[in-house]
């Protein structure tokens, strides 16, 4: 019998889910890296202009983590699906399934907090009666707050992918592949966060989202491919009554 139809539920239904489960992984781990890239940058060095260019930039900058939101959302939804073809009664998943889902909550945090919180920041300390050098110090205090979150969210998302690596080492063929990457892809971030805290440079963020960007990839694999027994009609030999 079918895992997932010991657990009540329709092995055609199951295998279709996970395949639209896998292709929303698959676009948003490339879409989120995309529009990091066209997240406008603040070039300026006084405080006023600081403020100003967040401001100037400030429906870019929203709609680029807007976008990062949605994209949190399709890689949490594709995580779930993985942990449900395995099997959701296993410990390992289990803990996995919930250290991921954490992480993804501290990096919605910290998305909020960049996209939005940071630029109605900047615009109070614009006003009159406020000081441009107070609202820069605001600033860098969200931004210490932002990336103490993406620590966080990086940590939990990488104990996630490691535990259910470990759940599809158990598994045969492309599973266990998807394991092995798995579990190298998911020990990188904390070991690069671990040797730069707390001097994290560029380098060091793209070399994490490279990082999950190959197991985004070959997790979202895994879900669109069916199994070839999967969906397919049973077919029911029927004995001929007696007369």
């Amino acid at each position: 019998m079918d895992k997932h139809e010991s657990a009540g539920l329709p092995a055609h239904a199951t295998a279709g889910d996970t395949r639209v489960a896998g292709f929303l992984m698959l676009v948003s781990a490339f879409v989120s890296i995309a529009f990091v890239a066209l997240d406008p940058a603040v070039t300026a060095t006084t405080s006023r202009g600081i403020l100003e260019a967040m401001v100037a930039n400030g429906t870019m900058h929203r709609v680029v983590h807007a976008v990062e939101l949605a994209c949190v959302l399709g890689l949490a939804f594709g995580f779930t699906s993985l942990a449900s073809t395995i099997d959701t009664r296993r410990s390992a998943v289990q803990g996995a399934w919930v250290a991921y889902l954490i992480g993804c909550i501290a990096m919605v945090g910290a998305a909020v907090t960049d996209g939005f919180i940071t630029g109605d920041v900047a615009g109070y300390y614009l006003k009159a009666g406020h000081s441009a050098d107070t609202g820069r110090e605001m600033i860098h205090f969200c931004y210490v707050v932002i990336q103490n979150l993406a620590v966080v969210a990086w940590f939990f998302q990488s104990v996630g992918v490691m535990a259910m690596a470990f759940a599809l080492l158990r598994e045969r063929g492309l599973q266990r592949i998807v394991g092995m990457l798995g579990l190298a892809t998911g020990a990188l971030p904390p070991a690069a966060i671990v040797a730069t805290w707390p001097t994290m440079d560029s380098s060091v963020v793209i070399g994490i989202l490279v990082a999950q960007l190959a197991w985004n990839v070959a997790a979202s694999t895994l879900l669109m491919r069916r199994a070839p027994s999967r969906g397919q009609p049973v077919a029911m030999r029927q004995e001929p009554l007696p007369a």
